[in-house]
């Protein structure tokens, strides 16, 4: 995953391809295809019972400011990032942080979380060797501690990373498009298999966004396959929708049928969405969880 993004990010005029050609024949086929089975959940990729969709908690806003200890991460090799610019912010507030602080020399990076604050998110910047990277939809939860290390890091693509894989999936890149990808856990924690995603330009509504292309994950490794291969998530839950038009807005959408009844009447459920904005030759990343208050 961590190889495949870079590539799409970083090398967008050498064709991401190897295998079947997924742009002539299968030009229609775009990651959205209705899944064979119901969700399920899974652990180490493995299967342990049905997708929990239902016993998420509510949302509860901070009633004390957090200091947050952590460390910015390369998503590819797990090395520290010094010298980034990170800035955190409410929501999808990216223009408007409420703390800008840069990561040390160890990549590490003290931040402060205010009170009233229910889900924030991160953007992280360094002009050497990285790419501009956001991370949405992150959540203190109410039990934590004044000074806390979830998440103990945060992570942004590098740019060198592209060299090492040169290509997958028979794509190439716009220039000019965003990445969205991450994994979409239930309400337990666990991975979900059997899903599809689209970015949607309607809230609750399936209207995927023109060019978005959704691709799903092996298991080992842990990379992108043709939709031949792989028309719903397997059970590391992971994604990647590409080829995405720069935009305020959009809606990352996981459906599915949570039900063997869902199943058979073969009517697609939402289980879950979450706005973001779609950034130019950026990676967009998230906590990605069932629809819940």
């Amino acid at each position: 995953m961590r190889l495949v993004l870079a590539c799409f990010l970083i090398a967008p005029l050498a064709a991401c391809g190897g295998g079947d050609d997924t742009t002539t024949a299968d030009a229609a086929d775009v990651g959205f295809n209705k899944p064979s089975g119901t969700l399920k959940a899974n652990s180490s990729n493995a299967e342990v019972g049905d997708a929990d969709l239902t016993s998420c908690p509510t949302d509860a806003a901070t009633t004390l400011a957090h200091t947050l200890m952590t460390t910015v991460k390369d998503f590819q090799n797990q090395t520290p990032v010094p010298g980034a610019t990170v800035t955190v912010f409410k929501n999808n507030a990216v223009d408007t942080p409420f703390d800008t602080q840069m990561s040390n020399s160890d990549g590490n990076v003290s931040i402060t979380i205010p009170t009233g604050t229910t889900r924030y998110g991160f953007k992280m910047i360094e002009t050497v060797n990285q790419f501009p990277t956001l991370l949405l939809n992150q959540y203190v939860k109410p039990d934590a501690p004044a000074t806390t290390t979830d998440p103990a890091s945060i992570q942004s693509v590098s740019n060198s990373t592209a060299a090492l894989l040169p290509a997958l999936i028979g794509q190439t890149r716009t220039v000019g498009t965003g990445v969205v990808a991450g994994a979409l856990r239930d309400c337990s924690g666990h991975e979900i298999s059997n899903f599809v995603v689209t970015v949607s330009s309607t809230s609750m509504t399936s209207a995927p966004v023109a060019g978005a292309q959704a691709f799903y994950f092996s298991l080992s490794p842990e990379l992108p396959v043709h939709h031949k291969q792989a028309e719903a998530a397997a059970a590391n839950g992971l994604f990647m929708v590409i080829q995405l038009p720069a935009a305020p807005t959009a809606y990352v959408q996981a459906w599915g049928f949570p039900t063997a009844a869902d199943l058979a009447s073969g009517e697609m459920k939402l289980i879950s969405e979450l706005a973001v904005p779609v950034v130019a030759d950026t990676v967009v990343t998230g906590s990605f969880e069932p629809i819940h208050n």
